[in-house]
């Protein structure tokens, strides 16, 4: 039997980790590398397969094998840098996305990879000049320009987010994810508004396309803006229905996740030895509930650094989930975890978090949906801090289903699986209240909003933190956010205008708000200021 050609071999490789056989695909690179020695093709997709499977060491042995000859070869630095952030090695793989981005001739593709991966890395200046360069020599790069677009909105420059959404409209005059963009960053006015251009756009997409999603929500958040809620919404719903169409998501699933996890940690959970005498502070809570808010004003104190949304916990607790062969799939995860010990997860979460962690005593993470693993947060680090936001549960889920997020949040566009997860979300945080009492504190949005002082020194003061005017004046901290919908809002003094604006669409959320009603939450108004006053209401809701 004739040996495989390099070409075979790529396209076998390829096909395998396309339907996710790694395994095979690393075997079939193996045996590439055993054919063709001399061909460096093998190291590369040998290292794509590696790291596809989860083996970022061994993906990175073999793409440093291929760089010793070629330590400036593009795409084997991208790569390297891709394997260096998949083990939690932050500065080596900024290094190699640097070097990949400004080496030889601008080349448009690896500028656009190589800003990317910095991007992910919340290097956002380095980013710029990533994409600067690139478009210098290719001013008209589409995906550049929009990706230059994002950078410019965490960094805060809004003129020049405008600019180049604007020179994308220039080269592309219907460009969907431009004129959202403009949309998000500029209220809509009767005089000055993109109303019809939107519409003209949405005439020419497909109907079911990522584009008239894109669209949609536009059009939704323009007549929200101009007064016209009866348009809002129905733009809103349309392009809600449009996103779940592309989803798998199954609500039971999470809502057993929920119920699992609750089960494992039915008592109250005793004070564990510390082994670390960290102290990091834990934002947690639904998207859309000021946890961002909270974050910058938390990050605006002298001793602590914003270590932005981590996905460190999580990781640190499929490793130690891993380690003991306790899960085949998610359900099997959540019942695991009440049966794992903290000082491991605490250690794999410090290694794996430290490139972003900073150089201020303390450090913030703001991944929301840690609310899933409070009691492994305290068993790991019993001296954390986990501050809960709240907000009215209405103004809450309407502010999630207004959003399309870049990126999670499944439950989100549909209100009949928004209501459902929101129930099993009270259901845990209260549980949580229960088995961990005194120890986690709710900040409602509210009382930020209506307080802001005594909000302020109240969070502080749960953080062992003493007060500092800068947490007031949070909106001139110039530290990026990497928070896409609240990129904007972080960046302004408080403001009241969002907290009623779930009322417009009282009568399109009337079904959600019986269902929250029957599982005994509170929806009338004005809000209670901490929904998890008295768990126990939610003890056996439905």
């Amino acid at each position: 039997m004739p040996t495989p050609t390099i070409a075979e071999f790529e396209f076998e490789i390829g096909a395998r980790i396309a339907r996710g056989d790694f395994v095979g695909a690393v075997a079939a690179a193996a045996a590439c590398r055993t054919a063709w020695p001399a061909d460096r093709r093998g190291w590369l997709l040998g290292s794509f397969a590696a790291l596809c499977g989860g083996e970022a060491e061994t993906a990175l042995t073999l793409i440093e094998e291929c760089l010793a000859p070629e330590p400036h070869n593009v795409q084997y630095l991208l790569q390297q840098a891709e394997c260096l952030m998949a083990l939690g090695r932050k500065t080596e793989a900024v290094a190699a996305a640097v070097a990949a981005g400004t080496s030889g001739g601008p080349d448009i593709a690896a500028i656009e990879a190589a800003g990317q991966i910095l991007v992910n890395a919340r290097e956002y200046e380095k980013a710029l000049l990533i994409f600067d360069r690139g478009l210098a020599a290719a001013p008209r790069h589409l995906p550049v320009l929009a990706k230059r677009s994002i950078v410019h909105r965490f960094l805060g420059n809004w003129d020049l987010a405008v600019r180049d959404h604007e020179k994308v409209l220039e080269i592309s005059p219907l460009n969907a994810e431009a004129l959202k963009g403009l949309v998000d960053l500029r209220r809509q006015t009767a005089k000055n508004n993109c109303v019809a251009t939107l519409e003209t756009a949405l005439a020419q997409v497909l109907p079911e396309s990522s584009e008239a999603a894109a669209l949609h929500f536009a059009l939704a958040k323009s007549h929200e803006d101009l007064g016209d809620h009866a348009t809002s919404w129905r733009h809103l719903s349309r392009g809600n229905k449009l996103e779940r169409a592309r989803s798998d998501y199954n609500p039971a699933t999470d809502r057993a996740v929920m119920e699992r996890i609750m089960s494992g940690f039915a008592h109250v959970e005793p004070l564990r030895p510390d082994t670390t005498r960290a102290r990091p502070i834990f934002i947690v809570g639904l998207p859309r509930t000021g946890t961002t808010l909270v974050e910058r004003i938390v990050g605006s104190h002298s001793e602590v650094h914003s270590a932005g949304e981590l996905p460190a916990l999580s990781q640190a607790i499929g490793n130690a989930v891993a380690r003991g062969q306790l899960s085949r799939n998610w359900g099997e995860f959540a019942a695991s975890l009440g049966d794992l010990d903290g000082e491991s997860i605490a250690h794999d979460y410090l290694e794996l978090s430290r490139p972003q962690r900073g150089e201020r005593p303390r450090f913030s993470d703001k991944q929301p949906t840690n609310f899933f693993y409070c009691a492994l947060i305290f068993r790991a680090f019993p001296q954390a801090r986990i501050v809960h936001l709240t907000r009215h549960p209405l103004a809450a889920c309407y502010a999630i289903y207004k959003t399309r997020f870049d990126a999670g949040f499944p439950f989100a566009y549909d209100l009949d699986e928004l209501g459902e997860f929101y129930v099993g979300y009270r259901r845990l945080m209260a549980h949580w209240h229960r088995v961990l009492p005194d120890r986690i504190l709710d900040v409602a949005y509210e009382d930020i909003v209506s307080d802001q002082e005594g909000s302020t020194r109240r969070l502080l003061d749960y953080l062992d933190l003493p007060f500092e005017q800068a947490c007031l004046d949070f909106h001139a901290n110039p530290a990026p956010t990497s928070t896409a919908a609240s990129a904007v809002q972080v960046r302004q003094p408080i403001y009241d205008s969002s907290l009623e604006q779930w009322t417009h669409y009282a009568g399109e959320l009337a079904a959600l708000r019986g269902r929250l009603e029957a599982a005994g939450i509170h929806t009338g108004w004005p809000a209670r200021s901490s929904p998890s006053a008295n768990p126990g209401d939610l003890a056996t809701a439905p």
